[in-house]
């Protein structure tokens, strides 16, 4: 009986030290969670990272998709049952890679998120185009088309025509990506200002100004950027709010525009131009 007792206890043994020397087989992460894993990684380093940030701590995200196959999604985040921000995340299919990757295309603080239903048409035939600072509703009828401006709601002559859209233009290093940290912020102005209360940009009088300047501006001076969108239609300037650099490279810019809104440095300098006034 004590044989049969060892031998057993032997095997089991051998089985034990079988099983044990296997390596661990992890669960593949599923989309649904590399894509949530990264917005909450996003999230929790802006933040950290900038104080005015800070009610994003503790918010809660709504995702929703922004037009059919365009593998884009708008987050809209939420404290106290107020909006605070959102952002606006894009999917790029790296070569020799099968694991999702996403980018930040676009975030912002504040009160109104980027196509608010406080501004959206009513009408059923609206649809979200994202395109930057050029973002819209689509509202379209029998006879006409018309654009609504995704941020503030105003709506477009006919005439107006949406821009080329230009972030596939960028490279994934001009983008917020997995790998990449915010590492630096730069504040020029805690409030909102209108950028017509002074309009030197206006009359050619602003000095442009590149980022490495921007970054090493030491003067009480405010910033705007001036844009021309929809096909140059529509002349749209920005009072700079802050800066802020990721990995020490990729830069984003935050305009005012009911809230902050923060855009890649590199489609900025597609668009228009940083002037000091």
């Amino acid at each position: 009986m004590n044989k049969v007792i060892r031998r057993v206890c032997f095997c089991f043994l051998i089985l034990l030290i079988m099983f044990c020397s296997q390596p661990l087989v992890h669960a593949k992460e599923t989309w649904s969670e590399a894509f949530h894993t990264q917005i909450q990684q996003w999230i929790n380093d802006i933040a950290m990272q900038d104080s005015a940030f800070a009610q994003w701590k503790s918010s809660t995200s709504k995702v929703e998709t922004l037009g059919a196959n365009q593998h884009q999604w708008l987050v809209s985040l939420s404290s106290a049952n107020q909006p605070v921000g959102y952002l606006v995340v894009a999917e790029r299919h790296e070569e020799n890679s099968q694991a999702p990757s996403f980018v930040l295309l676009e975030y912002g603080l504040g009160m109104y998120p980027l196509f608010n239903e406080a501004f959206s048409p009513k009408d059923e035939s609206a649809k979200p185009v994202y395109n930057g600072l050029a973002s819209y509703w689509q509202v379209s009828d029998a006879n006409d088309v018309r654009l609504v401006d995704a941020k503030t709601g105003e709506i477009y002559p006919s005439t107006v025509k949406p821009d080329t859209y230009l972030f596939d233009t960028l490279p994934t290093d001009d983008f917020v990506a997995k790998e990449k940290h915010l590492t630096k912020t730069r504040s020029f102005s805690r409030t909102e200002t209108d950028p017509y209360d002074k309009i030197n940009w206006l009359l050619s009088a602003g000095q442009p100004i590149s980022l490495g300047q921007l970054l090493e501006e030491k003067g009480d001076h405010d910033i705007v950027l001036k844009t021309t969108l929809f096909q140059n239609q529509v002349l749209a300037p920005y009072t700079l709010g802050s800066v802020h650099i990721w990995n020490d490279s990729a830069a984003y810019v935050g305009v005012w525009n009911e809230g902050l809104r923060f855009v890649p440095y590199a489609y900025v300098s597609k668009v228009g131009q940083l002037l000091v006034q």
